[in-house]
């Protein structure tokens, strides 16, 4: 697979995944918070593209996942950025989905964020990864919230990619 078409179709599934939340994006100010969050981004990793996942905070603890592929010959950095909410999300990355109960290996969760606002995660190899967050009971009894998390996502390709 060629370098162009490797990053067309990363590309494409961040267009694909942020098209249906545009907009949710706009009520939770996603642009805004992924512009200001871009330099979290720093060399040698390139901003991609960023996706939005709505949170609805309300009377029951929920769990919601969200999968990441990585690609071969590509190394990324993933930085969680969350807004509009108070409440305390748990951010825990699998190897396998909550659907595979049997032999699913945690690879990341909120305890390596730097706080409860922003976390950062390099896959270390190809494969797909399953992300879910946590999402508890809202700080207001009896009042719906909703917030979102940003993930920007940013890459470099290893000499492994080059043709």
């Amino acid at each position: 697979m060629t370098k162009g078409l490797k990053y067309i179709i990363v590309v494409m599934i961040g267009a694909f995944l942020c098209t249906g939340h545009y907009s949710y994006a706009q009520a939770c100010k996603a642009k805004q918070i992924m512009k200001s969050s871009k330099a979290n981004i720093t060399k040698p990793f390139k901003f991609d593209s960023y996706v939005v996942n709505e949170l609805v905070f309300d009377d029951k603890q929920k769990t919601q996942e969200v999968a990441f592929t990585a690609f071969r010959g590509v190394k990324y950095k993933i930085v969680f950025i969350s807004s509009g909410f108070e409440e305390p999300v748990e951010v825990n990355i699998w190897d396998k989905s909550n659907k595979v109960k049997k032999n699913r290996n945690k690879i990341y969760d909120t305890a390596n964020g730097i706080d409860n606002n922003f976390w950062s995660w390099e896959p270390t190899k190809q494969g797909n990864y399953f992300i879910e967050y946590t999402i508890p009971v809202s700080a207001t009894p009896g009042v719906k919230k909703q917030g979102c998390i940003i993930m920007l996502i940013s890459y470099v390709e290893t000499e492994a990619s080059s043709d």
